[in-house]
């Protein structure tokens, strides 16, 4: 089954996309797909990948996690390349190519609408602006409440466990190691969402760090260099929030999973836990609990904010969706998907 992703988060720094790491990962041909909202741009995808055999992995959106924005192959990969993810080939009809969607059966209506469109766009924008001011103040109080957390740890590395743990989990292999980044989780209309299934249906051992503090980046860095030092292929699925930050690790090769698990409410049992919140135990934790609750419950709920920000602009995404649609010829879009696959195939 294939695997499920983000590609773009909304995050502390605006809206982060991976796609340039995306097509620096392997040599595969790009497919720059380009139309308007509501013109068939996901369902393009998934029709494509699915008479091409299959997508390893799916992307999706994050501002609409039920709509696809691309999709993985082994020779090929499906972008969206509209705003706010824009995005281009490198050498169009060398190493790629552009997709285009069907002409308007009545563009003479859509013009008579521009004024609706542009007053929408126009809110949602204001909508994700207020999203990522909240965000990047969300961040600040998370990196507050980790530095608080920080201060109290004894001095000694990761080193040794990190250590220990590519000795016991992670074989050698005589290939070079491979970085894939991704999200696993997104800030979306529908809240904090993780696609676990990609964890579950991919990995036979799952190690989950119970890491409420933000604690375990050392940890998690050392294990994605080891990793790609014995040749595995390494997801590295960074954090939505602070994307420069690793979150977990996914090796599918040798079936393993790193998880963070920041609550204690993964929705499966894992094979392991290694507790890291375990390193901040003692007096000082005591002391500071009631400051870290505080900062922990203000992070939650400037989150939540965010989170009614997004869904916001979404509501207002599907409006322009909705004023686009009458005006797509859904009959030649059909054919346009056959002509395409016909030339891709």
């Amino acid at each position: 089954m294939a695997m499920r992703f983000f590609l773009g988060a909304n995050s502390c720094e605006g809206f982060v996309s991976l796609y340039p790491q995306l097509q620096k990962e392997a040599s595969r041909r790009l497919y720059v797909i380009k139309g308007g909202p509501g013109c068939g741009k996901a369902t393009c995808i998934r029709a494509l990948s699915e008479g091409l055999g299959g997508a390893e992995e799916y992307i999706h959106c994050s501002s609409d996690p039920d709509s696809l924005d691309g999709a993985v192959l082994s020779d090929r990969v499906l972008l969206d390349g509209t705003a706010p993810h824009v995005f281009e080939p490198l050498f169009p009809g060398c190493d790629g190519d552009y997709l285009t969607l069907p002409p308007f059966v009545d563009r003479a209506g859509l013009e008579g609408k521009k004024e609706a469109l542009y007053a929408l766009k126009a809110a949602a924008k204001a909508h994700y602006e207020g999203a990522y001011r909240t965000l990047a103040a969300a961040a600040k109080v998370r990196q507050e409440r980790r530095q608080t957390v920080a201060a109290l740890l004894p001095e000694q590395g990761p080193e040794k466990r990190v250590h220990g743990l590519l000795q016991r989990e992670i074989p050698k292999t005589n290939r070079p190691g491979q970085l894939r980044l991704r999200f696993l989780d997104g800030i979306t209309p529908k809240g904090l969402l993780c696609f676990y299934d990609t964890v579950t249906q991919n990995t036979r051992r799952i190690i989950a760090l119970r890491d409420s503090f933000g604690l375990g980046q050392p940890l998690l860095e050392g294990l994605r260099d080891g990793a790609l030092a014995r040749g595995q292929l390494v997801y590295a699925c960074m954090d939505p929030l602070e994307p420069g930050r690793v979150r977990h690790l996914l090796l599918p090769d040798c079936g393993l999973a790193f998880v963070t698990d920041a609550g204690g409410q993964l929705p499966f049992a894992p094979t392991r836990t290694i507790r890291l919140d375990a390193m901040a135990a003692g007096e000082g934790l005591r002391q500071a609990r009631g400051r870290l609750r505080l900062l922990g419950k203000l992070e939650q709920e400037l989150l939540e904010d965010a989170v009614q920000h997004i869904a916001a602009a979404h509501t207002l995404h599907d409006r322009m969706e909705d004023l686009y649609r009458p005006h797509v010829d859904f009959d030649v879009l059909e054919a346009c998907f056959q002509a395409h696959l016909a030339r891709m195939a």
